[in-house]
């Protein structure tokens, strides 16, 4: 009788433990986050956010992997991934199917923007007579420019920037415009060689390919007009100020100049649950000390940022996160 007792026991016991571990694995969940190349910023960045969510949400494990600007929105929709960075250009891109996507991403969703802020610098040799971007492209007044290739992030919203002034690289070419598509370093190089007159280039401050450029060869930074900034805002690219001091080698360096600038964006799906994201959202901005200590670009991100510069729609839970904070009404 007593070994009876004793099986049963043994068995109930048994059962406890299993339903306490299966609760245990079904309480984990595991996301997958597609973020940039091995080794690059938005890879490493994405490690650390996964680790601050990970202290403040034990029960919330992130696998980062590598990806892209132009890949990431494609897997996020399609719910490869969980998780993604973003930027807000290419994201609206995406969402409205404009090139270089072939469809519109309609389930993509932001959880937080305005992150590692990056700067796009148009600079001119210093002693040319052009004054203005107005004046460069409006009235087609020909330079020989560097800017990165084709297909990169940067060179779709120089792309924008010539739908502004209703033309094109055919029309600036034969106007007597050429093009040189090249890497940073390149783009300094050429200016430096002068083999071009101009670079249109995206960095965060300062950047070091600019700061090169500057030291090789007398250059000035042209700021980015106000109706041009107010065309680039519907692609969740705000107005920014590259702050006096930041190139002091540039013939305007002691000067603030007004310019586009845009952040990355932190985008998911539309059907994860509503309770995972909100979990997300708050750990990441209720340990926003530890967040700044993830990469230098993030020591200025503030919670105030959060829902800015997203280029889609905010996921509900992460609207109601902001809400609850008075940073969105």
């Amino acid at each position: 009788m007593r070994a009876r007792w004793m099986g049963i026991g043994f068995a109930i016991l048994s059962s406890i433990l299993l339903v306490g571990t299966a609760r245990a694995q079904g309480k984990q969940i595991t996301l997958t986050w597609t973020a940039g190349g091995v080794g690059g910023g938005w890879y490493s960045m994405a490690g650390g956010f996964a680790e601050v969510i990970r202290s403040a949400e034990p029960d919330i494990v992130i696998k980062v992997i590598p990806g892209g600007g132009t890949v990431n929105p494609a897997l996020v929709n399609k719910k490869e991934c969980e998780l993604g960075w973003g930027l807000p250009f290419m994201n609206a891109a995406a969402f409205n199917g404009e090139e270089p996507f072939k469809e519109k991403l309609t389930n993509l969703r932001a959880i937080a923007g305005g992150m590692s802020m990056n700067y796009f610098h148009f600079y001119i040799a210093a002693d040319s007579p052009l004054q203005s971007m107005d004046e460069i492209f409006g009235e087609k007044k020909p330079i020989r420019l560097a800017l990165s290739p084709a297909g990169t992030s940067e060179e779709w919203v120089f792309q924008k920037v010539l739908e502004h002034y209703k033309t094109s690289y055919k029309e600036l070419e034969k106007a007597g415009f050429t093009f040189f598509h090249g890497n940073y370093a390149q783009q300094a190089s050429q200016f430096k060689d002068q083999n071009v007159d101009a670079v249109f280039t995206f960095l965060a401050l300062p950047g070091a390919s600019v700061t090169e450029a500057s030291v090789g060869r007398k250059m000035r930074l042209l700021p980015f007009p106000k109706p041009l900034l107010e065309s680039l805002a519907k692609y969740g690219i705000t107005e920014g100020k590259i702050p006096r001091g930041t190139y002091p080698k540039a013939a305007n360096g002691d000067q603030e100049v007004v310019t586009a600038t845009a952040g990355s964006v932190i985008t998911t799906h539309k059907d994860i649950p509503d309770d995972v994201v909100y979990r997300i959202t708050r750990a990441i901005h209720e340990n926003l000390d530890k967040v700044r200590r993830i990469h230098g670009s993030l020591e200025t991100y503030k919670l105030e940022d959060g829902p800015t510069g997203t280029g889609i729609p905010l996921h509900p839970a992460a609207e109601k996160y902001f809400k609850e904070k008075g940073v969105l009404k």
